[in-house]
């Protein structure tokens, strides 16, 4: 007996390893090598209680009685397993492993319990192997590990969102909406992720397609198998927590509901930043407006006191003048008086040219620089829409020249360009907006779509108005011009809309 107490001291620690780390092909076979041991371990175990089951048998036989060992919580005690794992909450799961804490225990209770584990690490084995030489489902398995992690993805995001706007400030405002379009994109993906993975868990029965989704489900976080019971079906672990597969699906489906909660949240607060970055463009527009009038003050301010200068100087001169006036007034007076209309109309068209001049190379400028800024498409709406509104300002320089000016005739030439120009760049932003638009409500289709399929089993009609959203969303996205800025990412959610319908019709057939 005092044998046999040596081993069962040992035994808490072996149960503990009673697992599948599940991983790489290299991890597989260590795990393989790693299991023949602890059947090493519990094949010696056993043979020590079959041993002293029939040294028992004899030595009671008058009484029919069999030896008592305590409680389970004193058999496991000392390996300190039990313990630890009833403070870390999962011994509830693991019931079936051990046993009732409060039960006593006969040798031969024991002995059946070493079958059950016995039993169990030869499945564990013959997983293990499985997997190791089934390529498709060790690739698939590794893939998903090498991915990230759901829960923590979905932290990750959830903080990104939870943002306070720079509603003042312009440059960080773009940061902020492009970090809120980055997450959006994210929770797109990270849904179609949820939706794959419960798929799986819930509708698969084989070990390995559960395994499949699992590993997909915790991502570099990893994961082992640690028992299979009547109770609570598959229990698995990650990062130290105990959780049964009815659990992690529970877990998929509130994900979902999340993620689409944070999309429409971050709809809203993207179009809150959008409205303030218009408001402070259109500010800053006003401003610069401001700038140019006082600048314009102060130019005619300096301009006066030049003529000030200038009336000092007149002064100074006018008594000479006047001497040589006088003398001259009888004789040229009739001269001056026919010229003056003359010197007027010329000083007139002096200026005018000036203006001319300057409004027509301004209106090049501009012209030039919205050719510039819509180069190399596509781009984004705001882009096209700054180029409009550069060929209009360019337009309304060019309509300010005046007729009689050397560059009249080019200003009018320039102007039926211009207008052309306006007109395609008015056209695209028309096809862009449209193209957002849709691409926005598509999105919007796809995630009612997802809500309505959670939570299955549903009616028919359930699902029907699940694949008539799928189908919306698909019709939107296929009507987007593949020239636009959001073809892209259009061709990107179109297959997997496509994917998610046909999931769903299947569903109405059934």
């Amino acid at each position: 007996m005092a044998e046999l107490e040596n081993l069962l001291s040992e035994l808490p620690n072996i149960i503990d390893e009673l697992n599948l780390n599940i991983g790489s092909r290299k991890k597989m076979k260590d795990e393989i090598l790693r299991l023949n041991h602890i059947l090493s371990s519990l094949g010696t175990i056993q043979e020590a209680i079959e041993s002293e089951l029939g040294f028992e048998k004899i030595k009671n036989a008058a009484i029919g009685a069999l030896p008592f060992l305590g409680t389970v919580a004193s058999v496991f005690i000392p390996g300190g397993f039990l313990v630890d794992a009833m403070i870390a909450g999962g011994a509830s799961l693991l019931a079936e492993k051990f046993g009732n804490t409060d039960t006593e225990i006969t040798l031969s209770d024991l002995q059946d319990k070493m079958y059950e584990w016995i039993g169990w690490v030869h499945d564990l084995k013959e997983i293990a192997e499985h997997i190791l030489h089934d390529g498709d489902v060790l690739n698939q398995i590794n893939t998903n590990l090498n991915s990230y992690n759901i829960n923590n993805k979905l932290q990750k995001i959830n903080n990104l969102i939870k943002i306070n706007l720079a509603l003042n400030n312009s440059d960080l405002l773009i940061q902020q909406i492009n970090q809120i379009t980055h997450a959006q994109d994210d929770l797109i993906k990270l849904q179609q992720k949820l939706v794959h993975t419960s798929d799986i868990l819930k509708n698969s029965n084989d070990i390995y397609q559960l395994l499949i989704g699992l590993s997909n489900f915790y991502g570099n976080a990893g994961l082992s198998l640690e028992w299979l019971d009547d109770e609570h079906g598959l229990i698995v672990a990650s990062s130290g927590e105990l959780t049964s597969l009815a659990e992690i699906i529970s877990n998929c489906e509130y994900f979902q509901e999340k993620v689409g909660d944070l999309i429409l949240n971050g709809n809203d607060l993207r179009t809150q930043a959008e409205e303030a970055l218009h408001r402070l463009e259109n500010n800053h527009k006003n401003q610069h407006e401001l700038n140019k009038q006082n600048l314009k003050q102060n130019q005619g301010i300096k301009i006066e006191t030049i003529n000030q200068k200038q009336k000092k100087y007149i002064f100074k001169s006018s008594i000479i003048i006047a001497l040589i006036s006088t003398i001259s007034a009888f004789v040229g007076a009739w001269i001056v008086k026919d010229k003056l209309p003359q010197i007027q109309q010329i000083l007139l068209n002096t200026s005018l040219e000036e203006n001319a001049i300057t409004n027509f190379k301004s209106a090049q400028k501009m012209g030039m620089e919205a050719s510039l800024m819509v180069q190399n498409p596509p781009h984004p709406l705001q882009v096209w829409q700054n180029s409009h509104i550069k060929w209009q300002e360019a337009i309304s320089l060019l309509e300010k020249i005046p007729e009689g000016t050397s560059v009249y005739k080019q200003a009018t030439t320039q102007i039926s360009t211009y207008q052309n120009n306006s007109q395609a760049i008015l056209k695209r932003i028309l096809t862009e907006k449209k193209a957002l638009d849709d691409f926005e409500s598509a999105q919007k289709l796809a995630i009612e779509a997802a809500i309505l399929g959670q939570n299955p089993p549903h009616p028919a009609i359930v699902w029907k108005q699940a694949r008539d959203k799928w189908q919306q969303a698909i019709n939107l996205l296929e009507t987007i011009p593949e020239s636009t800025f959001v073809s892209t990412k259009a061709k990107e959610k179109l297959s997997i809309y496509k994917n998610n319908y046909s999931a769903v019709s299947t569903q109405v057939k059934n």
